[in-house]
Order: C-alpha cells, then structure tokens, then sequence
C-alpha cells in the first residue's frame, strides 16, 4: 500500500459490504481521480459462505475490478464493538492514511434479526468508525502520529426509515458494479426467499434511482450540515 496520502477511505465491516451497497461510487471516485481506500475491518471468517482465504482473494479481485486498493484489517468477525481499543486503531489507521472523505455503515439499525443489513457488525462499526475519528483528533494520543481531522464522514447501509442525504448516480455503470459484486462468487447464493442477493441489490439502487429520476443510484447520509456555494444550487 502507497505511503502517500489518501483522498477517501471506505470502511466496510466484512469483504464485500461496501461493494454491495456503494460500489458504482467508489468506481466514479477512482475515476474522477481519487485514490479510494476499500477497508474491511474483518476478514469474514465468520460467514455462511466461502472460507478466509477464499474471502481474501474474492477481495482483492473485486478492487482490482473497481481500481480501488484493499485492506484487510483484523477485527473479529461477528465482535466488531465500539470500545477503546478499537477506536484507537481506527484513528491510528487514519493518522497513518490522511484521508479528506471516510465513509462508514450508519451507526444505527433497528430492524429485526431476520434484516440482513442489521448484521451484529454493521452498526456497531458505524459507530466505531464514527468515534475512531474523533480519537484521530486527540493530539496527546498516539503521539508518535501526527493528528489528522477527516474533513467528512458519509454513512451508507442506511435504515428503511431514513432518508438519504444524497444520492449519487450511477447509472452508466450497472456492468461494472455487477462485475464488483460478482467477483465474490461465494456470497451469490445469499437470497431471500426466491429472491437472490444480486436482484435484491439492483432494487435498492432502483429504487434510490426513482428519488432523482435515473435508472440507478446509491444513497448516503450526512449528519454534519453540507456547505454549498451559490452556484451549487443549479448544479446539485
């Protein structure tokens, strides 16, 4: 991995979560230009499908797909919490990689176990990569890294009951995201019902299409108020 500063780190909690939800945004950003951290806290050793190396590998093929660069980090899969250990590795990552943009799972979920995307990681690394940052702030911890402050944190995954702050086309790239999500051939026999994972995913982004009046988009979540000047009012 380059020692040069980073433009945007994206924190998933397992291989392949943030390129199920955000993948055809992370393409546009390599594309525009931004070099895009892909980060999976864990290395999904303990998912229904595939094994860790399978994951690993799975992993490095789809962000070789997107023109990202992938991490793997060592948290254990399904004990993913928000305590001070963690958070300190977070924010010492972030002193390490100096990135302007973070984008994370939203911290919250309160939908049933039968919900997939309230898995017992997902929220709880929203939040840890949430407080993580502010750590990376603190100038009397982790003295041997210079403190950093990310200028943004976007959140995806979000809940049924909240609506996205912006959304993000991504039309023109459906192969491409496909593609992403394909290149983890072990998590294709998720579904529910008869419905399978890859159908599932090109309806959520369907749907958030239908909130701009494009074929396809992917949605995200600020809590922070977003600064505009004049003329972004007739380009958003």
């Amino acid at each position: 991995m380059k020692e040069t500063p980073c433009d945007v780190v994206v924190f998933g909690p397992h291989p392949d979560d943030a390129e199920m939800v955000m993948a055809g945004t992370m393409i546009r950003m390599v594309r525009c230009g931004y070099r895009v951290l892909n980060v999976s806290l864990t290395r999904g050793e303990m998912g229904t499908y595939g094994d860790v190396e399978t994951r690993r590998e799975e992993f490095l093929k789809a962000n070789a797909l997107m023109g990202t660069e992938g991490v793997l980090l060592d948290f254990p899969d399904t004990g993913v919490v928000n305590d001070r250990e963690g958070r300190l590795k977070i924010a010492s990552f972030v002193r390490k990689q100096r990135p302007r943009v973070v984008f994370a799972p939203y911290h919250t979920n309160p939908y049933t176990h039968l919900d997939g995307s309230a898995n017992v990681d997902h929220y709880p690394a929203g939040e840890l990569v949430r407080d993580g940052l502010k750590l990376a702030r603190f100038r009397r911890l982790l003295p041997e890294l210079t403190p950093h402050n990310v200028q943004r944190i976007f959140y995806y995954m979000i809940p049924k009951d909240h609506r996205p702050t912006f959304v993000v086309d991504v039309s023109d790239l459906k192969e491409e995201i496909h593609a992403a999500i394909k290149a983890y051939a072990t998590q294709m026999s998720i579904h529910r019902e008869q419905i399978k994972i890859l159908d599932m995913l090109d309806a959520i982004r369907a749907f958030h299409g239908l909130r701009i009046d494009r074929p396809l988009a992917e949605a995200f979540l600020s809590e922070e108020a977003l600064k505009l000047e004049v003329d972004d009012f007739f380009h958003i």
